[in-house]
C-alpha cells in the first residue's frame, strides 16, 4: 500500500512532527465526529422521513410506524451501526469494490439531481401552494407558514448584494472535503496529473451544483415562504412542531411535487437516499488513512499500518475506525453529544490554519524542494513566492471562517455541552503532543530514532 495521510506527511516535515500529528488528528477527529457522525445520523433520519412520507402520502400506517421508529434514538442507532458495518466491509474488501460503489452511487446520484432540478424548475410557488394545501392543509397552509412565522418573530428580509457577499464564507463551508482526495493520493494513478484535476473539478461543480438547486429551490416554493420556514424550524421549534408534524425535509417538498405519481415519488426518493451513500461513506473511509500514516511513522503502534495481504486494505485502521464510530453514535443518539458536536465545525474550519502556516515558511524551509518544484510554484511576486501568499490567504480565510462559525449562534451553539467539546479538542491537542514525545522515547530505547523519518518529505 502506497503513502498516504493527506497534509499530515507534509505538514509533519515542514512545522514539526509533534505539531503534524496532534493538527491531523483534531482535524481527522473534528470531521469524523462531525462529517460521519453527525452526517450518517442525519442519513440515518432521512431513511425514516422518507418512509414516513411515503406512508403520509398514501395512507400506509406500517411505514408511518417504521418510518417513525427509524427516528427515535434505539431506531437511527441501530441503522447507524448497519450502515456503518457495511461500510466497514466495503472498504476492507478493497480499492475495486469500492471504486465500484462509487461509481453506482455517483451516477445514481446524477439521476437524482436532474429529477430534482427538473422537478424544480417545473414548479411555481403558486402551483406548490396547491400541493402543500391538499396534503398539509390539515396542519396550516402554505399562506398559513408565513403567518406562523410573522408571530413568532419573523419580518421579511431584502437581498442585497453586500448581504450576499458577507454570506460567501458560509456557502465556502458546503464545499469543504475536496481536498480529501489528497489522503488516498499514493493509491492513486498518475497523481500529479489526477489529483490537481480533481480537487479544482470537485470546487467548480460544488459551486454549480449548489448554486443551481438554491435558485431553483427559492423559485419553486417562493423565498419568503423558504425563509419563514426556516425561521420556524431553526429559532422557533416549539411553534414549529405545534402545528406541523413533519421536518422540513427536501425529500418531503420534492415529494410533494410529485405527488400524487407514486412512480415519480418513489423514484426520487430512492435516488436522493442512495445517490447520497458516497459522501457518508468517504468520511468513514479517509481517517483509516491517518491511522495507517501516523502508524507508518510509528507515532501510534504498527499494527495499525498492517496491510491485508488478500485485499491490500489497511484492516486493523478500518476495524479502529468501526469501533471508534460505534462507540460516538452512541454518545450521539444516547446523550447530549450533538450539542458538543456543534463546535466540530468551527474546529473543522480554524484546522485548515495550520496547513495554511506550513504553506507560508514552506519556501523558507525546503529551499531543496522548491526549486524542484513546477514553475508555477517557483514564481515569486516582488521577491515572495507565491505558495508563500496562497498561504497567507488560506490562513486569513480560514480565520475569519472559524470566526464566523463560532460566533454564529446556527452554526455553534455556545452552551456548557460546547464548552466540554472545546475542552475535548484541548485534551486531544495536548495529549497527541505527549504521545508523540513518549512514542520518541520508546524507540529510542529500542535503538530507533524515528524523528530521522521527518526530515524529508517522502513520495507518494
Amino acid at each position: 500500500m502506497p503513502r498516504s495521510g493527506n497534509d499530515y506527511v507534509w505538514v509533519a516535515r515542514i512545522l514539526h512532527p509533534a505539531i503534524g500529528f496532534a493538527w491531523s488528528f483534531l482535524y481527522m477527529f473534528s470531521v469524523f465526529a462531525t462529517a460521519y457522525v453527525g452526517g450518517i445520523s442525519a442519513f440515518a433520519s432521512a431513511i425514516g422521513t422518507s418512509l414516513t412520507v411515503w406512508g403520509f402520502l398514501y395512507s400506509s400506517q406500517s411505514l408511518i410506524a417504521i418510518g417513525t421508529w427509524m427516528g427515535t434514538p434505539v431506531g437511527g442507532f441501530i441503522l447507524s451501526v448497519l450502515i456503518t458495518l457495511c461500510f466497514a466491509l466495503l472498504a476492507i474488501v478493497g480499492a475495486r469494490a469500492v471504486k465500484s460503489f462509487l461509481y453506482l452511487t455517483w451516477g445514481i446520484a446524477v439521476i437524482g439531481i436532474i429529477l430534482m432540478w427538473g422537478l424544480l424548475a417545473s414548479t411555481t410557488p403558486a402551483a406548490f401552494g396547491v400541493k402543500w394545501d391538499l396534503v398539509l392543509g390539515q396542519y396550516t397552509t402554505y399562506e398559513g407558514v408565513m403567518k406562523l412565522a410573522t408571530q413568532a418573530g419573523w419580518t421579511p428580509t431584502s437581498v442585497t448584494f453586500a448581504a450576499s457577499l458577507a454570506s460567501l464564507p458560509f456557502a465556502a463551508l458546503f464545499l469543504l472535503g475536496g481536498n480529501f482526495a489528497n489522503v488516498m493520493a499514493g493509491e492513486v494513478k498518475d497523481v500529479k496529473r489526477a489529483i490537481p484535476i480533481a480537487l479544482v473539478l470537485s470546487l467548480v461543480l460544488g459551486i454549480i451544483f449548489w448554486a443551481i438547486t438554491a435558485t431553483l429551490t427559492l423559485n419553486a416554493f417562493g423565498e419568503n415562504w423558504m425563509y419563514s420556514l426556516g425561521y420556524l424550524w431553526d429559532n422557533a421549534p416549539g411553534s414549529y412542531s405545534s402545528v406541523i408534524p413533519y421536518a422540513p425535509t427536501h425529500p418531503l417538498m420534492l415529494s410533494l411535487i410529485a405527488y400524487p405519481n407514486q412512480l415519480l415519488v418513489f423514484t426520487i426518493l430512492f435516488t436522493i437516499l442512495v445517490g447520497s451513500l458516497a459522501a457518508p461513506f468517504v468520511y468513514f473511509w479517509i481517517p483509516s488513512r491517518y491511522f495507517f500514516a501516523w502508524s507508518f511513522d510509528r507515532i501510534i503502534p504498527t499494527k495499525m499500518a498492517d496491510v491485508s495481504r488478500r485485499f491490500r486494505t489497511p484492516h486493523v485502521s478500518i476495524a479502529t475506525i468501526t469501533l471508534l464510530s460505534i462507540l460516538i453514535l452512541v454518545l450521539y443518539w444516547f446523550t447530549s453529544w450533538p450539542q458538543a458536536e456543534t463546535i466540530g465545525t468551527f474546529l473543522w474550519a480554524i484546522s485548515f490554519i495550520v496547513p495554511g502556516v506550513a504553506t507560508i515558511i514552506f519556501p523558507y524551509t525546503k529551499k531543496d524542494l522548491l526549486d524542484s518544484a513546477p514553475e508555477f510554484m517557483r514564481k515569486r511576486v516582488a521577491g515572495i513566492p507565491v505558495i508563500t501568499v496562497l498561504g497567507v490567504l488560506t490562513t486569513i480565510s480560514f480565520l475569519y471562517i472559524g470566526y464566523l462559525a463560532l460566533v454564529n449562534p446556527l452554526i455553534t451553539t455556545v452552551t456548557p455541552l460546547t464548552l466540554y467539546g472545546g475542552l475535548i479538542a484541548f485534551l486531544i491537542v495536548f495529549g497527541c503532543i505527549a504521545m508523540y514525545y513518549a512514542s520518541v522515547m520508546y524507540h529510542k530505547k529500542h535503538g530507533l530514532d524515528i524523528e530521522l523519518a521527518f526530515k524529508e518529505i517522502p513520495p507518494v
